[in-house]
């Protein structure tokens, strides 16, 4: 196979490319800028285990929040994940399967009263936007994730370049870490990088916990 390195390209300043380093995880500095073809079946988070050693913890006074939202889907489970606003920490991990959406809603704003009245992000995509809009309705404060290749890609590295830099802390959960280990990425003839969780294995808990990471970094869900 023909590749090229965009250090190769005469039109981009390779001093650009140099600070692009900085700012992207390792993989996929690898795969996009050095046109490089990774052998390991394409595994995108490393240092889980080392990150993920928390117990739950309560709401502690005067901290502020922020919760993840996938919405299950068939044979997928919702999960709700907790994020610590200033120290990035996971805090709580509700995960649930079989329960119709009327009990959701209600768990999840009574998860976000308990923790301070926690901001919600949670993915509009599907049957997202009418939980969404039920629970603004219940005076919950949501903000819509709209889940596309492009947003995925950016939740998903902004989180990956969390654990190669150590800026993350996790609960000590079996499912979530194996969930997390166990995500791919495929790139496609089409030049994108499409994300996601092996065949029979599900990645719900690592989309809740992307959706919550990207929006603390990016703060777009804050309320001035």
């Amino acid at each position: 196979n023909w590749q090229m390195s965009s250090y190769s390209n005469p039109h981009i300043p390779a001093v650009e490319l140099d600070s692009l380093k900085a700012l992207m995880p390792e993989r996929a500095f690898q795969q996009e800028i050095l046109a490089q073809f990774l052998e390991d079946g394409g595994g995108v988070f490393r240092r889980v285990r080392e990150a993920s050693t928390l117990q739950p913890q309560e709401a502690q006074a005067g901290r502020q929040y922020i919760i993840g939202v996938d919405w299950g889907r068939s044979n997928d489970a919702t999960v709700f994940c907790v994020l610590d606003v200033e120290n990035k920490t996971q805090v709580f991990l509700d995960r649930m399967t079989d329960t119709d959406y009327a009990s959701q809603r209600a768990r999840l704003m009574a998860l976000s009263e308990r923790y301070n009245h926690a901001s919600v992000i949670a993915e509009s995509n599907s049957m997202g936007q009418p939980n969404i809009e039920a629970l603004q309705n219940m005076g919950v404060y949501v903000t819509a994730f709209n889940t596309t290749n492009a947003s995925k890609s950016a939740a998903i590295q902004s989180l990956e370049l969390a654990f190669e830099r150590g800026e993350i802390q996790l609960l000590a959960d079996e499912l979530q870490i194996n969930e997390i280990m166990a995500y791919q990425s495929e790139k496609l003839p089409s030049g994108l990088v499409r994300y996601g969780s092996p065949d029979g294995l599900h990645d719900d808990t690592v989309m809740a916990l992307a959706i919550a990471y990207n929006s603390l970094v990016d703060r777009a869900w804050f309320i001035s």
